[in-house]
């Protein structure tokens, strides 16, 4: 069943739960049209959005493409839409690839990360900025392992990406291998089991850019320096 066959058929349980979501084949492609209807915690709407979710001929191994058909959104990566593709930025790769893994459906999809993202777009117009905002690029995706493994020392990041690429078992009562001196269960283990969603490919390919950013080189000279001192 290839991935447009998938999304169609998924397409219609979102539409027995999004009343102003309508299904569309748009130059062979499968597509849900309308309106994400938002709602505040008191099950008031606070707003509503014109989207295009369009499939991917790989779903469900990556997003739907989602696009904000409204005109209410700047086509500009400042406001985490793709200037030549025009299509929203939902998460970053490795959050993508992580969802995708762990069994992706349209519907949780919409509910999730189309809402979430929406919801975002909605606090940026109250507030002024972002509400938890990722960086664009690979500042994003490092952003994501920061916050996995508690950590902004991109050393700490790359030693726990190599402990799961080791695949060792680890006893959720033996001290955590980062050296905090806690135990694993209280420390990393929801980290090691949220990132063994990666496939080890994923993993060694993210290791490997990990290392060829600016960020890892600028700190890698620094540590060099000091070591030297």
């Amino acid at each position: 069943m290839n991935g447009y066959t998938i999304f169609e058929r998924e397409a219609l349980t979102v539409l027995e739960k999004h009343k102003k979501l309508s299904f569309e084949i748009e130059n062979g492609i499968p597509c849900v049209f309308g309106y994400i209807i938002l709602y505040n915690e008191h099950g008031i709407v606070e707003d509503k959005y014109q989207v295009k979710i369009q499939a991917v001929d790989n779903y469900p191994h990556n997003f739907p493409l989602v696009f904000e058909t409204g005109g209410r959104i700047p086509k500009n990566i400042d406001w985490h839409i793709f200037e030549q593709t025009g299509n929203c930025c939902i998460a970053s790769p490795p959050e993508e690839i992580i969802d995708c893994n762990s069994g992706l459906h349209l519907l949780s999809f919409i509910d999730n990360q189309v809402k979430n993202y929406f919801y975002s777009q909605v606090f940026r117009n109250q507030n002024g900025y972002f509400l938890k905002e990722r960086s664009h690029g690979s500042k994003g995706w490092i952003e994501f392992f920061e916050e996995t493994f508690m950590t902004n020392n991109i050393f700490n990041i790359e030693f726990g990406l190599n402990q799961i690429i080791q695949g060792k078992k680890i006893n959720r009562v033996s001290m955590c291998f980062c050296g905090s001196g806690k135990k694993y269960r209280k420390c990393h283990k929801k980290s090691y089991d949220i990132l063994s969603k990666l496939s080890l490919d994923n993993i060694k390919l993210f290791l490997y850019s990990l290392k060829e950013t600016n960020d890892y080189k600028i700190a890698d000279y620094q540590r060099k320096l000091t070591m030297i001192k």
